[in-house]
């Protein structure tokens, strides 16, 4: 694919009511020889339906990342983008026989050959929304025209003016996806390196796709130089979805990514207006002294340069909910007592500092992560479940929107939601393989501070995160040569470092290697960058990662929230009833029964009714008792004060319940339970609370 063209194709995919899904244009045609519509290859049969994903008719608009194999070569993948829009009938000018619904779902979608979805997204965007604006879907002009100003676009850039890595990290959130999982950030981005099946669901399918590309863009060198089979599995039988070849073409891997191109300023408005500018990263300043590092309480303190100044930390986060970054009116709280580690501040920035300024190509990057059977599919439909129970496919991350995706768990060993953010991993090794040690929680705690309160300079820049898991990547592989069960392979995870060391990627990489002799590994010291003396702040974040992330823990905190509903609510419950009961003692007789009372003289009986002994209303009943006789009655033993209900001091404003109860019970009344209401029969005595 070294010849060709970066946008291979340009196509409009749309949903007909009886066909389904379905190209209705593509330019150049998909099929030699066609007008390029409805015409799919055989091994692109399911094209339509990944570019328009399964639950998009519920959004008005959705982005989708996939990956297709390529038709002409077994060892290439095709990349995929597409701009999905759902607009009114009535805002279609010319309308066509085949427009039955209220709606018009349409997508836009461009096929590559080299990863640059989110550069091609935000040009696309405006593509599309040209294309739906002018009214007419039979225009195909507009797509026609985008197709060669792209290509224009693209094949002008100079690999000197911007490198390639730079233009594939165009419109990856990282940022927002290190704010959003936090910690799990490091889980997801070892489980990449364990090749595992991972099922990534979640609807619109654009937050998936980022996901799985933002972890995958954490890698060094992994999308630019290690895509390139991403979607290429040769099955053990035929199937539908995948193109069959006749003779083998030989592998081409690092190589077969076409150069990085220059910006034509002849290009029109429409397709440089609003294009992400990939330089607005912050530069970071290799091999800078003025990097923070946090210690052993996990605070952050000033580099070497900074040392002598007087620094304000933050206290460390007792769980990820706390992990917020202070804001104008919250000054940095001043720093307490803190355990120290034992390595030297000085020691650790020069140490990782020196982690990434190595050389990618020195050490063998990227890791063939998605090499032999390993596939990353940022979005498959239902039509490629059968894909993922071939033989020939040994792991995958994949993302999906159809909810029978979420119940083939035989398919997963780690299961995703991306809405709530939660990692259900089913298979009892990979559990023990992920779970993040006291060295990466320090880690992951310090990039996370970083984030949530950006420098201009560098720290908490998309580049700056990449810089220090860069840092992270070259210290796992340098520790990765030590002896098994040494100190320092434990502070990876010693689960995780036995499974890391069995996997293809990692055999890969030492016998391009020659078993690990890389040269620049030489004047480097194994072990984590953050080793240090355990802490309280480590205890800390170990209790936070635990109930966030396990099954028991998200258990009890579940368990936490509905008993704080119950008892809350039951508190509620409670002080009505109280309220109400406590109302109809002071409500003053409705009507006529005020003039009775006033006029008549209260009927003589042997024994007076709870009503006209205890009513508030009545003040003579309760003030002839004296508070030594209400203190020797044996019921009086639960008494609430009132004060603030009653025209009378506080001192002789009490309800006695106890007695209350046992003068209904003389009345033959029965006392209900807490919020209960009415009467008892044959008395106008309100129930009362036992």
């Amino acid at each position: 694919m070294q010849n060709q063209k970066p946008v291979l194709h340009i196509l409009v995919v749309g949903f007909h009511h009886k066909k389904g899904c379905q190209v209705e244009f593509s330019y150049p045609p998909l099929v030699d020889g066609t007008e390029g519509k409805s015409e799919c290859p055989s091994g692109w049969k399911y094209l339509p339906t990944l570019a328009l994903p399964d639950g998009s008719h519920n959004f008005s608009n959705d982005f989708v990342c996939f990956n297709l194999p390529s038709l002409t070569d077994p060892e290439q993948s095709v990349y995929g983008i597409s701009c999905y829009r759902q607009i009114a009938l009535e805002e279609v000018k010319i309308r066509t026989a085949d427009l039955t619904r209220s709606t018009v779902q349409k997508s836009v979608c461009t096929l590559l050959s080299l990863p640059i979805y989110g550069y091609v997204e935000v040009k696309l965007s405006l593509i599309a929304q040209a294309f739906f604006e002018q009214g007419d879907f039979s225009s195909t002009d507009i797509l026609v025209k985008a197709y060669e100003q792209l290509n224009a676009c693209l094949t002008s850039l100079e690999p000197q003016e911007i490198g390639s890595t730079r233009l594939h990290f165009v419109g990856v959130p990282l940022r927002d996806l290190l704010l959003k999982w936090r910690h799990k950030i490091l889980i997801l981005f070892k489980l990449l390196l364990l090749q595992k099946r991972v099922v990534c669901f979640g609807s619109p399918v654009h937050p998936t796709c980022a996901l799985i590309l933002g972890i995958a863009s954490l890698h060094p060198e992994l999308i630019s130089k290690g895509f390139q089979q991403v979607a290429c599995v040769k099955t053990s039988r035929p199937m539908s979805p995948m193109p069959t070849f006749s003779t083998p073409v030989e592998e081409q891997i690092g190589d077969a990514t076409p150069s990085p191109f220059k910006l034509s300023p002849a290009i029109p408005k429409i397709l440089t207006e609003q294009e992400p500018d990939a330089e607005q990263q912050e530069p970071l300043v290799t091999g800078r002294d003025a990097d923070e590092l946090i210690d052993g309480d996990g605070r952050s303190i000033a580099s070497a340069k900074e040392a002598h100044l007087d620094e304000t930390v933050s206290s460390s986060p007792s769980s990820a909910s706390s992990m917020e970054a202070p804001g104008p009116g919250n000054p940095r709280p001043a720093a307490g007592p803190t355990l120290h580690r034992d390595t030297s501040v000085d020691t650790i920035a020069s140490n990782f500092s020196s982690l990434y300024a190595i050389e990618p190509s020195e050490w063998g990057a990227p890791l063939r992560i998605f090499h032999e059977g390993q596939l990353c599919l940022p979005y498959i439909s239902l039509p490629y479940m059968d894909l993922l129970t071939d033989p020939s496919v040994k792991g995958y991350i994949i993302g999906a929107s159809n909810v029978l995706f979420q119940h083939k768990r035989q398919l997963a060993d780690v299961m995703i939601d991306v809405e709530t953010a939660i990692i259900d991993v089913l298979d009892v090794d990979t559990k023990r393989e992920i779970q993040l040690s006291t060295e990466d929680l320090r880690f992951v705690d310090f990039v996370v501070r970083h984030v949530q309160t950006p420098k201009e300079d560098a720290e908490g820049s998309e580049t700056w995160i990449r810089d220090q898991l860069y840092g992270y990547m070259v210290a796992l592989l340098k520790t990765s040569l030590n002896a098994d069960g040494s100190k320092e392979i434990e502070h990876f995870n010693t689960h995780f470092m036995g499974a890391f060391k069995a996997t293809r990627c990692y055999g890969d990489w030492l016998e391009r290697t020659g078993g690990g002799a890389v040269p620049a590994f030489e004047g480097l010291v194994g072990g984590h960058p953050f080793a240090g003396t355990l802490s309280v702040a480590d205890m800390k974040l170990r209790i936070a990662q635990t109930m966030q992330n396990s099954e028991s823990g998200r258990k009890l905190n579940q368990a936490v929230t509905n008993t704080s509903r119950a008892v809350g609510g039951a508190l509620t419950t409670a002080k009505g009833a109280f309220s109400s009961w406590w109302t109809s003692f002071t409500a003053p007789p409705q009507g006529g029964q005020l003039a009775q009372t006033a006029d008549h003289h209260p009927p003589d009986t042997s024994e007076p009714t709870s009503g006209e002994e205890n009513s508030p209303g009545d003040h003579s009943g309760t003030e002839s008792e004296s508070p030594e006789a209400t203190l020797s009655t044996p019921e009086a033993k639960h008494i609430i004060p009132t004060a603030e209900l009653s025209t009378q001091p506080a001192t002789n404003s009490v309800v006695e319940i106890g007695r209350e109860a046992e003068l209904l019970d003389r009345g033959g009344g029965r006392t209900p339970a807490i919020g209960g209401t009415g009467t008892d029969t044959g008395s106008n005595v309100p129930r009362c609370l036992s």
